[in-house]
């Protein structure tokens, strides 16, 4: 082999390493907007809000079409035999031309298909929104166990060197054995928590793979230059009128409604008059009597005369499934303006609470420093030297839980107004990073 072919050899071995290189760092970690348009193309849900959306759309073509003349051919050959005629033969066709010039049955029934297929519109905009709004959450599920494990194996290691400290200071016959048995058990206590985290992350990130249809490692983390902001403005009231004027639920419940109310017009208009238009041409050649040709043109009143109270009560059934949506509607908006007042008052608070979380991290660590010193100075004792490290740990947990809250929170109340699309997950993006 020549020097040139070694070359390019070695150039595509290098190029075949670096892609597998990149393939295992992004099987490593997968980022929220990979993840969400993964799971755009898995989710079952929103497969099916879009197939309704298609079919509501062929229902108003169908309903529109009922309103339009239409038009039929017919062509009809015949032979008859009589024992008491000679027998005859004819050819013919037929045109007819149907057309309805008054039907409220009718022009009721195309407005309630216009309403479902804003309907179906509104229904396929909702599973995005939840669509969103579950891969948005199992993310963040992930990333609070990875925090978690993150936190277990720190805590692991730190009572490993604690108890390995202790048994040295015990042989040197500096504490006694009380002494460690409780660093033992302290360990103990974080293995357990670190064998705990391993599998709630494991089963996050199942989670997050029932989602995406791939099989997900690791998720990115929050940076710790996130800002937990405020609402603005704080008025609760203000956010509970968006969310009334905007939530797809209420829309939806308001297209209901409207659905139920074409439907009992429906019921009316069949008690009623309606006026159809019907024309024909047929053309006949007759083997005895020759060719003719006859046009009709008719107009058709229909008017129901006696239906043994079947058209009624149809009505009065419309109108009683007319009350059942605006029961549903009035549950609704109570539902939505409980759900938009709790998550807009946890907003408030969870901010107050990282700030609090937070300098409460840097509190309870300079109290594990000192009483580590006294420890050390024998004024202070293993128990809660302990208690200490526990406490610093446990801190750092629940401002990590806290923040990733407060991302949690944002999205819930987005999907509250209305308005949670695809900016939500780029903008939480800009503020991920990887391990």
């Amino acid at each position: 082999m020549n020097q040139k072919c070694q070359v390019n050899l070695r150039s595509t071995c290098l190029g075949l390493s670096l892609l597998a290189f990149f393939y295992a760092a992004q099987s490593q970690a997968i980022s929220l907007q990979e993840a969400y348009q993964l799971s755009l193309h898995s989710d079952p849900e929103l497969q099916q809000a879009s197939s309704r959306l298609l079919i509501s759309q062929e229902n108003i073509i169908q309903a529109k079409a009922a309103l339009l003349p239409t038009i039929d051919g017919q062509v009809v050959a015949n032979w008859q035999d009589e024992s008491d005629v000679r027998s005859t033969n004819s050819e013919a066709y037929v045109i007819s031309l149907a057309q309805p010039i008054y039907s409220p049955a009718l022009s009721s029934a195309y407005n309630k298909v216009k309403i479902i297929q804003q309907q179906a519109d509104l229904e396929l905009q909702q599973s995005r929104q939840k669509l969103i709004l579950s891969i948005t959450q199992a993310y963040l599920d992930a990333m609070l166990a990875h925090e978690n494990l993150t936190n277990s194996r720190a805590q692991e290691r730190s009572t490993e060197q604690r108890l390995k400290r202790i048994n040295v200071e015990f042989e040197a016959g500096v504490i006694a054995i009380t002494d460690v048995h409780e660093a033992k058990a302290s360990y103990d206590g974080a293995q357990v928590n670190l064998i705990i985290s391993e599998g709630e992350l494991q089963n996050s990130l199942e989670a997050l793979q029932r989602l995406t249809g791939i099989e997900v490692l690791d998720t990115h983390r929050l940076s710790d230059n996130y800002h937990a902001e405020n609402l603005s403005p704080l008025d609760i009231d203000h956010w509970v009128t968006l969310a009334i004027a905007n939530n797809l639920d209420i829309l939806l419940g308001k297209m209901s409604i409207e659905s139920a109310q074409q439907d009992t017009n429906i019921a009316n208009s069949q008690r009623n008059l309606s006026v159809d238009l019907q024309a024909s041409h047929t053309r006949t050649n007759h083997s005895f009597s020759g060719t003719r040709t006859n046009n009709q043109v008719s107009v058709v009143l229909n008017l129901p005369l006696y239906n043994a109270g079947s058209l009624s009560s149809r009505v009065r059934q419309a109108m009683s499934e007319q009350n059942i949506a605006k029961y549903r509607q009035q549950d609704s908006i109570r539902a939505v303006t409980q759900i938009t007042r709790s998550i807009t008052r946890d907003i408030r608070t969870n901010v107050l609470s990282i700030n609090a979380r937070k300098q409460s991290i840097i509190s309870i660590t300079a109290a594990f420093e000192a009483i580590s010193v006294g420890f050390s100075a024998g004024t202070r004792n293993i128990v809660d030297l302990l208690l200490a490290e526990q406490a610093v740990y446990n801190a750092k947990n629940q401002y990590a839980n806290a923040r990733l809250n407060h991302v949690r929170l944002n999205f819930l109340l987005k999907y509250q107004l209305g308005n949670l699309d695809q900016s939500a997950i780029d903008d939480l993006s800009q503020w991920l990073e990887e391990e």
